[in-house]
């Protein structure tokens, strides 16, 4: 297709997506202005498995290195901390408060239509509070295990499934407490520390502002470091990456996450349904020196398209953007107090840019768009966006009726003599809606 066609092309994308919500990929409404070919990534053949491969050689945790920072790579002082905040991805749930001084941030599906939900870890800079936080799922307790601290969160999924997150935390937690220090549940415990928000611009249920000072300064969340690898150089070799648009869902309200290279920072700058990602605590835009699309497994309990189930062991294909640049890797994690591991696309481990890094959590299919200035390898035509995501969504289906005994037809009656009403008697006329 040559360049005038996929002008055109572009042109009409943005027609129709101003003209009526669409399910075509809305990469031209994802708020980015870098030059580029919009490319949809190919579809990963190795889709991995719940176990890393036998005879794989597994990196050795990284050592901490004196005065920096094991998470970001910058300068640090003090204790290591970690505090986790459950995060509303919901349209209406922004802007969010306290992102800016996040070190790391993942955002993965809760629902098959495309709802996502993020997960803040705070521990280099502990913001004046952060939200709106709302209810917790099994994926989330699964990357607590990994990085320790205190998950915070308000309320949690029940039922009677392996999907209930007090179960699988009182089953697989290395605590075997579904408690704090290590789980507060803002609606039964310190509730004090998640107020409702009278700001004016979130309402309720998008609204509980979580107090980070007050649960920084109750002292109970101390962790193990899992140190990332880095360099300062950061990725040299691979294709170019102005631009990657992630569409969980693009009907109304849409989960549009996208990401712009910044040439003067060295960062990509965060969209979210076309705006910048703003933190609203600070009005600062947020940036990310790595920017990581992990693939993997992605199914629902019992067919319950709310009930996410979301695989975060062994290993999969992961999507790997820094410097302005992309490659294909792998991700590793072989225990669930083990680290995530990140390999590049020569098998050695991926070398994080100092800085702060978001984590889009995706299944197999997801179509991930690339704006490139030259031909990415295997890549495809932007694709529409499926109405589920994952596997195993439920489908309406309706049941099996019988067919109905016939009737006799009824014996003839007699024409009722007519009714009359008194005017303004404020009854209704036979027919009539009152």
């Amino acid at each position: 297709m040559n360049t005038k066609v996929r002008m055109l092309s572009v042109l009409l994308s943005v027609c129709l997506l101003l003209a009526a919500p669409s399910l075509a990929a809305d990469y031209s409404a994802a708020g980015l202005s870098v030059p580029g070919t919009a490319q949809q990534l190919s579809t990963p053949h190795d889709r991995g498995a719940q176990s890393v491969s036998a005879g794989r050689q597994i990196p050795a945790e990284n050592p901490a290195a004196p005065g920096v920072h094991p998470i970001t790579g910058l300068p640090f002082s003090g204790e290591y901390r970690v505090i986790l905040a459950n995060i509303d991805a919901h349209p209406r749930a922004l802007p969010h408060w306290g992102v800016a001084s996040a070190d790391l941030i993942y955002e993965l599906p809760i629902q098959a239509d495309g709802s996502t939900r993020s997960l803040a870890l705070f521990s280099s800079e502990f913001p004046a509070s952060a939200g709106p936080i709302r209810s917790a799922r099994v994926p989330m307790a699964s990357l607590r295990e990994m990085w320790g601290g205190v998950y915070c969160f308000y309320g949690y999924q029940g039922g009677r499934d392996a999907n209930n997150v007090k179960d699988w935390v009182v089953q697989n937690s290395a605590n075997r407490r579904f408690a704090y220090p290590w789980y507060l549940n803002g609606m039964t415990k310190n509730s004090k520390w998640f107020p409702r928000s009278k700001d004016g611009g979130h309402v309720a249920p998008y609204n509980v502002r979580m107090d980070v000072q007050a649960v920084l300064a109750d002292g109970q969340t101390a962790a193990e470091p899992h140190p990332f690898r880095f360099s300062g150089e950061g990725l040299t070799h691979g294709e170019t990456a102005n631009g990657v648009v992630i569409s969980y869902k693009t009907t109304n309200p849409a989960y549009v996450s996208a990401y712009q290279y910044n040439g003067a920072t060295g960062e990509y700058d965060r969209f979210r349904n076309g705006a910048p990602y703003i933190d609203q605590n600070t009005g600062e835009s947020c940036s990310y020196a790595n920017v990581i699309v992990l693939r993997t497994d992605i199914s629902w309990a019992n067919g319950n398209p709310s009930r996410p189930v979301i695989r975060l062991l062994g290993e999969g294909v992961c999507e790997l953007f820094q410097n302005g640049r992309y490659i294909r890797g792998t991700w590793l994690r072989a225990g669930l107090d083990g680290r995530m591991i990140f390999l590049d696309d020569s098998g050695e481990e991926f070398a994080m840019k100092p800085g702060r890094t978001f984590i889009q959590i995706v299944d197999h299919e997801q179509p991930v768009v690339v704006l490139s200035e030259e031909t990415i390898s295997g890549s495809v035509e932007p694709q529409e966006q499926r109405l589920t995501i994952g596997t195993g969504a439920a489908k309406k289906r309706p049941s099996a009726t019988r067919t109905p005994k016939p009737t006799r037809t009824p014996k003839p009656t007699a024409t009722p003599e007519p009714i009359e009403f008194p005017e303004d008697s404020g009854v209704a006329t036979p027919g009539e809606a009152f």
